[in-house]
């Protein structure tokens, strides 16, 4: 009985001591859960870089769980504040651009180098029938015929809809519709259960690989999730528990979202990652050693040869046309036109001073074929000094008493001549284009034997009257365009030439010769037919005019217009007044 008191007392303590707790710490300890909420941050900021350290350190969990977070803030702070980070990179942008650049040059170089050795050798010509005789793509047959297993594309497909969450490929052009595989794998693991299962069985009855002539499709399956994988070639059993694995591990990474899964895949895209540890592949020993594409190294090397010879013809054949061209720089001789003609010759087009070197002549000194040159040559007379120095030099190779000094390209005669011949070498001067008037050059010849010939023999005066014909025949008046009025200049020569025709009109008396003066106006092709005629027309009449002031007597003057000039030139060398003096003899 003396117990009971205590008894009594127990469950009062008890009750006390939860009092008191409740007291202490606060019903349901939320006093302890304010003080641990309120420097929660504290608590949590001392340990959390060893926590993650510890954690990934574990299982790299950690890092697969952050790699999608971190990639769905990138991609949210590029598109908010793209102009900050246009500004971060700039900095790396040429270093990444080159490395990028690298990058790609070797990925071409290696998948050039793979062209050409499955094209152009004897295997790839072989492999390009075989895959042609089998009805599948010739990367296929190749991918056959170089791995031993080759995972091609991997998809996550959910158990219970069939719905496809996710799918990687090694190639986008090789990828098939992931889609469409998910719905007829559903299909056709329905049929298998439905026709297949034993009613004594109710265990349900699944497909584990689907084998084709060029693939398989090997199906892992989870709870919720499966995983298919297209493989060519002979899997091996530890690649096939690879796939099992990752299925598993994406179970557990992922199992809130499958079990709320309504049909929306997004949640499901981070999960590529895991999906493309699954796209492996191994050579057969052959493929992985060096082979040399024979064939391919045979025809490149043809074709570098096949360039190279058409170079070096293409460069000796520049090469020639341009020594021919030179000919061009030699006195008296214009390129009209030079053009290749085959391979190997060569058409020229000039026009050539019967003074200048001959072409065949010029080929010969510089050591060139002539059979390689198709020439058309046609004459022109040229007024370049060298060619008129040659005329001069032959012509006075007639009169040794003349001798002829060179100062500037300005020709100075000297000697004693007799009249008569004095006359005749005046007369062979005038008739040189380019040279000064007989009478300027000759100012340095002296005649003699004067008191032999009279000066009204018949000899002396014909040459004086075809001197005179001559300077008024090289006589030319000049004129702006569109106008027919005399310039000074003009006058000044009219003046001239009104002297010399009157001087040619008394010989041509005393010769007892019918001459006349024939005035001929020209113009340049601007303007009109009909203008230009009635234009040359004024000029040789305003010519005419001024003669018949200076005293000339009208019928000695003829003035006709011309027109247009069809030569192949232009300007102020066709807008003249030409003159020639004509014997009219009498019948």
């Amino acid at each position: 009985m003396a117990n009971n008191p205590d008894a009594k007392n127990v469950p009062d303590d008890e009750a006390a001591m939860r009092e008191l707790r409740d007291i202490i710490l606060g019903k349901n300890r939320q006093h302890v859960k304010q003080v641990l909420k309120d420097n929660a941050r504290e608590i949590v900021g001392d340990v959390v870089i060893e926590a993650i350290h510890d954690r990934q350190k574990l299982n790299q969990e950690f890092t697969t769980v952050l790699t999608p977070v971190v990639q769905q803030s990138v991609e949210k702070s590029v598109k908010n504040q793209s102009e900050q980070f246009v500004g971060y990179l700039y900095p790396l942008v040429g270093r990444l651009v080159r490395k990028s650049v690298t990058a790609f040059l070797s990925e071409f170089v290696e998948k050039t180098n793979e062209v050409i050795e499955n094209s152009l050798t004897f295997k790839g010509i072989t492999w390009r029938i075989k895959a042609w005789q089998s009805g599948v793509s010739f990367s296929q047959y190749v991918a056959s015929q170089t791995f031993v297993f080759k995972v091609e594309q991997v998809l996550l497909i959910h158990r219970e809809t069939g719905i496809l969450l996710n799918s990687v490929s090694q190639s986008v052009s090789d990828s098939t519709d992931g889609d469409l595989i998910s719905a007829m794998l559903t299909a056709i693991n329905d049929f298998v259960s439905d026709s297949f299962g034993s009613q004594k069985n109710t265990s349900e009855q699944n497909l584990e690989v689907i084998k084709t002539e060029d693939f398989s499709l090997v199906i892992k399956r989870g709870p919720q999730l499966l995983l298919v994988a297209a493989v060519t070639g002979n899997i091996p059993q530890n690649i096939s528990t690879k796939f099992q694995i990752t299925n598993e591990y994406i179970h557990k990474l992922y199992a809130k979202e499958i079990a709320n899964f309504n049909g929306d895949t997004v949640v499901f895209e981070p999960a590529a990652q895991q999906l493309s540890d699954c796209l492996v592949a191994e050579l057969r020993p052959e493929a992985q050693k060096q082979r040399k594409p024979i064939l391919a190294i045979g025809l490149f090397t043809l074709l570098i040869l096949g360039f190279s010879f058409l170079g070096l013809k293409s460069y000796q054949h520049n090469q020639f046309l341009e020594q021919v061209s030179d000919i061009a720089h030699q006195p008296g001789i214009i390129v009209s036109n030079i053009e290749k003609s085959g391979w190997q010759n060569i058409k020229l087009e000039i026009m050539r001073d019967p003074e200048a070197i001959s072409v065949e002549d010029w080929m010969s000194s510089q050591q060139l074929d002539t059979t390689k040159i198709s020439l058309s040559e046609k004459q022109y007379l040229s007024l370049e000094a060298p060619l008129v120095k040659n005329r001069l030099n032959k012509l006075l190779k007639q009169f040794p008493e003349v001798s002829i000094d060179w100062q500037n390209e300005i020709p100075t005669l000297s000697g004693v001549l007799p009249n008569v011949q004095r006359l005749s070498l005046a007369r062979e001067i005038n008739a040189i284009p380019g040279l000064p008037y007989a009478e300027e050059l000759l100012s340095g010849v002296v005649t003699k034997e004067l008191d032999t010939i009279s000066d009204d023999s018949p000899e002396i005066l014909m040459a004086l009257f075809e001197i005179n014909s001559a300077k008024i025949d090289s006589t030319q008046i000049e004129f702006a365009q569109g106008q027919s009025e005399l310039s000074n200049e003009a006058k000044d020569q009219l003046l001239t030439l009104s002297s010399t025709l009157k001087a040619t009109i008394e010989l041509a008396k005393k010769l007892e010769l019918n001459v006349g003066l024939i005035i001929m106006g020209a113009s340049d092709s601007t303007g009109s037919k009909q203008f230009n005629q009635a234009l040359s027309q004024k000029r040789a009449f305003a010519a005419r005019q001024y003669l018949i002031e200076q005293g000339i007597e009208p019928e000695y003057l003829n003035a006709i217009g011309l027109g247009v000039i069809e030569i192949k030139a232009t300007g102020a060398g066709l807008r003249k007044v030409i003159f020639n003096v004509i014997d009219f003899k009498n019948e």
